[in-house]
């Protein structure tokens, strides 16, 4: 079957005769006129002759233009419905191949972020470790022992040197500050 040329065929339905086909018949003959040509007097768009002349006249009479360019006008808001949905599946296809790509992207950022989560556990790890060594200097150096065995903290030590100092001073008549 030769491919349908819908601009042509919408072009001969509208210039095809306007108005209400009607039938028409006599003596074994069928035809259909248009009510509407009025300059010819219901002039006979077709004339069918033979056993299945009703039934063929029948056919023309519902096949008319207003017929063909309403069928026209639903092949033409289908194929712009075709267009709209291959768009939209177009659309959802490139969606989910985004979708895909954000999901790697996240999985990536996901990997990365472990990672980063256990190098600051380990840095963690370290910095307790050097705040125990520090915490421990610092007890030494606070702490001194005397000859008892027994340990006296730095800042007593530095406090009695300070008033050994101050009392000597002022024994030698020395002025002490803030006096």
């Amino acid at each position: 079957m030769k491919a349908l040329n819908k601009q042509a065929l919408r072009s001969k339905a509208r210039s095809a005769s306007a108005g209400k086909w009607i039938k028409e018949s006599g003596d074994g003959w069928e035809a259909i006129c248009s009510s509407d040509d009025q300059a010819n007097g219901n002039f006979i768009i077709a004339h069918f002759e033979g056993p299945d002349a009703e039934a063929n006249r029948e056919f023309v009479q519902v096949a008319n233009p207003d017929t063909v360019l309403a069928l026209l006008d639903e092949l033409e808001a289908r194929d712009k419905h075709i267009a709209e949905l291959e768009k939209s599946r177009k659309s959802w296809t490139e969606l989910a191949g985004d979708i895909e790509q954000m999901r790697k992207q996240w999985a990536d950022i996901a990997i990365e972020m472990g990672r980063l989560a256990d190098e600051k556990d380990k840095r963690i790890a370290e910095l307790s470790a050097s705040h125990s060594k520090l915490r421990d200097t610092m007890a030494g150096i606070h702490n001194t022992i005397r000859m008892d065995g027994g340990y006296t903290p730095l800042a007593a030590i530095l406090n009695a040197a300070k008033r050994a100092y101050e009392e000597s001073a002022t024994a030698a008549g020395i002025g002490v500050k803030g006096e």
